[in-house]
Formats: structure tokens, sequence, C-alpha cells
């Protein structure tokens, strides 16, 4: 990261002249061209299309970390405002130098005022983009421009009534002569319809005249002055004499009106002129701020990553994984490409139209963006700063200098020769072609030799069995190939460190049709080293494309079995989630029985207790109480059971979210619409113990439904937080039984007591009248010895009143 001191604005230069010829042979200029149309203004474009890689760590950072800030910005789905796409820097030195800009002009330079006020605005809080951030903030601010121009030109250039106080009265005046005028050239004009001497219907204009059409032969009929004639003679055009003084002071007004107009624009231009380094800076920071977007945009488009780019004293090494060449259309197969710091020359055999030059022009091309402030086309992407990339690739031979294919490329490594330090990218294509193949491998071994002994990285191409077999020999030289598959002898296009290619050149040959005998008669000129050679290389070959495709099938097996063990997890936690919930609901169920049974027994024992009160006999009475006894022990039986083990589902792994809940957690549980509070986290009998208002309970964890807000800092770091929007419930501390029946109430009661404890509520106030005082027994011989009541007293009007408090545990 760059610090905020150290956000300065680098000054565009030329290209250092390490990396000036490499840019067309890599063609740069077509990723050049590519980023300039995903800009959007003509500085941005310029910018792009004159972008320049740079041997200055310093300067690669900042400009990697704008492209990456700029990628970021575009991940947050904002945006930024880059004014008019038109160059105005032109118009800005015509005003700077007395001119009169238009009205459109300057209507764009007040809309570039406007733009950088709001990339100013916009990224004033976004700590995380302190380069666009400093940049933004280095934009002038040029409010009185702004408004003096939003004030006095309309979007579409017209200088508005309310440019100054003097225009505003002109044009009224002008619209009232004009108004004035049109009513005498219609009253005319209907006049001469009447006399038939009008050749069109129509009131027209000429030399800033209002006139009317009328036939030659009666032009003595219609006094006035003449302003024109049709190009036949037949029609000509006439002022009536009647709008003569209006149509002159109609156009005095429209001639002052003009003069105050061009005032107008002038005063503004003179303005403009006054700011115009200020403007010519908001349009280079806007076209900086445009080109900067477009870096980002195009890496997206590429799926590119910023490239690691080594400390200078780091150790030297290169490694491109999964990298892709950015100017092959469709899909491309990635390559990775490495050069270790003691093995500085890769050299890279293969057929033809294997991809022995894609490979080379990879590295070289994705080094150079790199170093431009590009991200690249990779996955990994690590780089050490190079002082100039220099490329010799392709035919450059010339007839008008009468230079060979082999003179030009000599001519070329000779210049790299004179410039390359141990700090340079050297890439060389077809190294040792283009001459006699003996005389050429012998000058590409010490040529490699030479540049491995200067230190500078090299990476080329040959298809010389000598120079591969001197990279397989010599320390700090490593082969690479590019094969086809020995099958199909389809590219693989797929580099392999380690093991020098195949060139094919027979078997294509044969592929394509020459006669057997030719191919026969080819192969008895092989040396058997060769041959032999070839024929390990074909085996080691088919080997590995045996391992990959076993591989293949192995990670595609591999993915299947996850897959489908995924999908059997799956089912299997729908599966117990239908089991818990079901017994659940039969839980449920017989829970609410055994209310209601319990609704039933505490009838009965106040009914009995009305009847002991009455009756002095008491052996029916005693016969109830064994009745009543016998419903006792069956409902605590009922009780007994539904909390038993055999209601309990299977037990089945779970979703380990719960596993790493912890004191102070919220939860949910299932069937209850609040969160509760964890007092011990689950132990090793699958249990939890939660707060439940001001009572503890324990429950097991298949009861948990979700975690809740509130959760451990831990659990947060794990990753198995989730959270899920609650309805707010308000719950009253008052509750009104006039009107219940006993049973009725003491229900009601019930679920009130155990949504208070749930709301953390500490008191409830029951309303349930006077009466004839056996409501008000009821319920509070029902909340005396109730689990979660801790007093009961009486309300407004002392005992026997219809009130009753009830303090909460």
């Amino acid at each position: 990261m760059i610090s905020a001191d150290e956000q300065a604005i680098p000054i565009e230069s030329d290209a250092p002249s390490g990396f000036q010829r490499a840019l067309g042979l890599l063609e740069f200029d077509e990723i050049r061209r590519q980023l300039a149309s995903a800009t959007r203004t003509a500085v941005g474009a310029e910018a792009a299309s004159e972008l320049i890689p740079s041997a200055d760590p310093r300067d690669v950072a900042v400009r990697q970390q704008e492209t990456a800030e700029a990628r970021l910005l575009l991940d947050t789905s904002a945006a930024l405002e880059f004014g008019p796409a038109d160059d105005l820097r032109p118009a800005v030195h015509r005003a700077m130098l007395g001119g009169v800009l238009a009205g459109e002009e300057l209507h764009r330079i007040g809309a570039l005022a406007a733009a950088a006020r709001w990339n100013r605005d916009a990224l004033t809080h976004r700590e995380d983009l302190p380069l666009l951030g400093t940049v933004t903030q280095n934009l002038p601010d040029l409010p009185d421009l702004e408004s003096a121009v939003h004030r006095a030109i309309s979007p579409g250039g017209e200088v508005l009534d309310d440019a100054s106080p003097e225009l505003s009265r002109l044009r009224r005046e002008s619209r009232s002569s004009y108004s004035a005028l049109s009513d005498v050239m219609q009253r005319s004009l209907r006049r001469y319809q009447r006399s038939g001497i009008v050749q069109e219907d129509i009131i027209t204009e000429r030399n800033g005249r209002m006139v009317l059409l009328i036939k030659t032969d009666f032009k003595g009929k219609a006094p006035g002055i003449v302003h024109d004639v049709s190009d036949s003679g037949a029609t000509v055009f006439i002022e009536p004499m009647p709008a003569i003084d209006l149509g002159n002071r109609w156009r005095e007004t429209r001639l002052a009106e003009q003069r105050e107009e061009e005032r107008v624009l002038r005063q503004l231009s003179s303005l403009v002129g006054r700011y115009a380094e200020d403007i010519n800076l908001m349009a280079h920071l806007l076209g900086r701020l445009d080109l900067a977007v477009a870096k980002g945009r195009y890496a997206a488009g590429m799926r590119a990553m910023t490239p690691n780019l080594l400390d200078p004293d780091a150790p030297r090494k290169l490694h491109l994984g999964g990298a892709r060449h950015p100017l092959i259309p469709g899909d491309v197969v990635p390559t990775t490409i490495t050069i270790d710091e003691g093995n500085p020359v890769l050299l890279i055999t293969g057929p033809n139209a294997g991809g022995k030059t894609v490979a080379l022009k990879t590295v070289g091309l994705l080094a150079t963006m790199a170093h431009a402030g590009l991200q690249v086309p990779a996955n990994e992407a690590d780089l050490p700063m190079f002082d100039g990339i220099y490329a010799d690739i392709g035919d450059q031979q010339s007839i008008y200098e009468s230079l060979s294919t082999f003179s030009s490329h000599i001519r070329n490594i000779q210049g790299i020769m004179d410039v390359a330090t141990d700090r340079s990218l050297i890439l060389i294509d077809e190294l040792g072609s283009a001459t006699d193949p003996e005389e050429g491998s012998a000058l590409a071994i010490a040529l490699l030799s030479h540049l491995r002994d200067r230190g500078a990285m090299v990476v080329s191409t040959t298809h010389h069995r000598n120079v591969a077999r001197l990279a397989q020999e010599e320390p700090g030289m490593v082969n690479a190939s590019v094969d086809l598959n020995p099958r199909t002898l389809e590219p693989t296009y797929r580099l392999t460190h380690g093991v020098p290619g195949r060139s094919y050149a027979l078997t294509i040959a044969s592929r394509l049709g020459l006669p057997e005998a030719v191919i026969a008669g080819a192969q008895t000129h092989l040396e058997p080293s060769h041959v032999e050679t070839d024929r390990l290389l074909q085996e080691l070959q088919e080997e590995r494309l045996t391992v990959s495709e076993l591989r293949q099938q192995a990670e595609q097996a591999l993915a299947d079995a996850r897959r489908q063990e995924q999908e059997i997890a799956d089912r299997l936690e729908d599966v117990e989630d239908t089991k818990a919930e079901l017994v659940e609901e039969a839980r449920r169920e017989l829970a609410e029985e055994i209310a209601e049974v319990a609704g039933r027994i505490r009838q009965a024992e106040r009914s009995l207790r009305r009847q002991q009160e009455r009756q002095t006999d008491g052996r029916g009475t005693q016969d109830s109480d064994v009745d009543l006894q016998a419903e006792r022990e069956r409902l605590v039986e009922a009780r007994r059971e539904v909390v038993s083990p055999e209601w309990a589902p299977i037990p089945v792994e779970r979703p380990p979210w719960y596993h790493d809940l912890h004191v102070g957690d919220q939860v949910y549980i299932r069937g209850v619409s609040r969160p509760v509070e964890v007092v011990t986290p689950p132990d090793d009998h699958q249990e939890i113990e939660v707060v439940i208002g001001s009572m503890r309970a324990r429950l097991p964890v298949y009861q948990l439904d979700r975690p809740g807000d509130r959760v451990h800092p831990a659990a947060e770091q794990a990753g198995v937080v989730y959270r899920r929007p609650e309805a707010k419930r308000t719950l009253s501390p008052e509750v009104n039984l006039h009107g219940y029946r006993v049973d009725e109430a003491l229900n009601v009661i019930d679920s009130l007591l155990d949504d208070a404890a749930l709301e953390g509520m500490t008191s409830l106030k029951i309303v349930h009248g006077k009466g004839t005082g056996a409501l008000r027994r009821a319920i509070r011989e029902y909340l005396t010895g109730h689990p979660l009541v801790a007093t009961t007293e009486p309300g407004e009007g002392g005992t026997a009143g219809g009130v009753t408090v009830v303090q909460l545990r």
C-alpha cells in the first residue's frame, strides 16, 4: 500500500528505452487499443493510448494500487463522473487567448466542473480507496465557474433569460414586439387572402424582416417593401407598410439581444480563460480517473489479478500460474511458466503450431502489462522488477536495407546484448534458425551461455535438438516443451518443464499424405541416437498423457462422490428435520391433551371442595378423592412419558453451528418466537442449558432452530452465524379476564406466564373483577406454587378487590 505522502501524481514520459521496441513485438499496442475503448472520455482514451511500462518500482506500485482501487470501486457498485466525452482543452486554450466560446462549449466546461465536485464528495469518506481519494481531492474546486455557467447556459448551449437582467428585459421586449408585429402580419394576410393576391397563405422571414408571399402580377395592390423575389419570378416577398415600424422595433430589439448574448458569452469565456490552468488540470485528473476505472473494468473482463512484483533486492524468480494470453479470443488453455532463481534461462522446444511462441509472448506481454500498472490474466503471478524487456520475435528482414532474415535476427540480438543487464528480461524466438542448422545450433548455445553468465532472465524457443541437449546438461538452464497429443496430433498448448519437446516433423508429414517411401527414406538418414531419443520422448509423453487422463478421471470421480455425499447429507438432514417436526408436533398434541386433562382435574378439585363445604357425609367425598387421585397418577404418567427418551429423535449428526455456541449467545427454540440465552453450551449428552425469562431449562440440541442475533465473537469468526429478521412483539403487562369462565381464564393465565417469562417481564396485573369471588379464588389458588410466580398480592380494593398483581421470578 502506498502511503498518503507518496501518492504523488506521476508525470507521463516516453517509454524507457528498455521497453520501447518490445511493445510492438509483444502486441502491447492492441492492449492499449482495447483499454482505450473501455474509457469514457477523449482525455482518458488518449492516456490509455499512451500508456507505457515503467521500470521505477514506486511508479509501478502506484499504478497497480490505482488499478486495484478502481476495481474495488466497481465491485462495490460505486461509480465516478468523468464529465463530457469531448476534449475541452482546445476550447480552454482559445478562451485563454481571448476567444469567445460557444454556449455548447461553455456548458461542457461547467459539466466538467460539476463532475469534479461530485467525485470529491463521492470519495471523501472512502478510506479503502486512498489513492483515488487523493486524486479526487486534488481536483480544483471552481464553484463560481460552475454556478455562473449553470445559471447562464442551458444544456443545449442556449443563453438563458436569467443570464443577465438586461438580457431578460430585452427578451421580454422582443417577445412583445414580435407579438404586436405578428398581429399586424396576420391582419394583412387575411386582407390579401380575400383579395386573392397571396401566393401562399404563410408568413415567412427574409433578411430579418417578416414578409408575405404576394403574386408578382398583384404586387402593386400590396403596398410595402420588397425584400426578395422567388427564383421563378412568380412571387415577391413584401413587408406590408403597416408592419414596417413594428418590424424595425422588433429587429432593433433582436440585435440588442444578440449583443447582450455575445457579452454574456464573452464574460463567461473570460472566466474560463482566467481558470484555464485549473480546468486543464481538472481534465487531466478526470482523464486519469477515467483510465483507472477503465483498467479496473478491463481487468474484471479478463478475470485478471494483481501481480506480486518482487522487491529488487529479493531473489529473482518468475512464476505465472494459470496464465492466459489476453489477446487470444475464446476459451484459452491456461499455462504455467516458472523460472527459478538458479536457472534464469528457459528453453522451450516442440513442434510448429504447438504454442512455443504463444508461451514466449505470454511471459513478455504479462510482464509488460504488470510494469504498466495493469492486472494480468493469471491465477498466480510473481514477477521481478525488470529494467527492460527485450524481444527478437518474427521475421524482420528488410529488402531496403539488404538484410536477410538471419541478418536481421543477429542485428537485433546484438542490440539486445549491448544494453541488457542482469535485471533484464530477454525473449528470443526461434534461436539459431534461418541458417545452417549446425552453425545455428552452435551460435544459439554460445548466445544462451553468454546471456546466462550475464545474469539476464531469458526465455527462448528453438527447434534444434543440440540446443535442447545443452539446456538439459548445463547449469542455469531448464528445458520446457509444448507438445501435441501423441494420439491425435492436436496441440495441447500446455508447457511442461524439465523435458525437451519433439518436432513431429515426419509424423505430421505422413499424416498429410507424403508417400511412405519418402518417410522411410528420411528415417534412414536420422542418427540412431536421435531415433532412440525420439522414441523415449514419445513413450514418456504417452505415459504422461495416460497419467493425466487417469488423474482427470479420478478427480471427476472424486467430485461426483463428493456431490453425491452432499446430496445424501442434504436428504438425511431433510429427513431428520421432518422427523423432528413430527415428533415435536406429536409432543405438542400430547401436551395439549395433558393441559386439557389438567384443567379438568383442577375443575374437578374445585367442584369437590365446594361439595366438601356443603356435605357432612364423608363417604361420597372419599370415593371422589380416590377417583381424583387416580386421575392425577395418570396425568403424572403421561407427563413422564412425553419427556422420556423414547420421544426423542434418533441422534444423528446435525448441522455444526450449535457446536460453536458459547455462554451468552442467543438461540431460537423450535416453536418459540423469541430467542433465549445460552447458559451452558452443548455437552456430551447433546443437551444445552438456556434461560427462558428468569427460569433455566435443559433441552436436547435437536430442539434448537437457529442462532440468534447476539453471538460469541468466536462463532462470528468461524462463519457459522446467520440471522433471520423477526417480527417485533409487544406483550401488555395487564390482562382483563372479565366474563371468562374459570377454565378459560386459567388457560389464558398459563399462556400469559410463559410469554411474560420469555419477554423478561417482572410483573403482571390480572384484572378478574369482584363478582362472587369464585374466579378470584381460582386464579390466586392456581398462581400459588406456580414455578414462574414469585409472589401474588391483591391490587386495588385489597383482598376482596378485583385485581391480582403477580411478581415473576
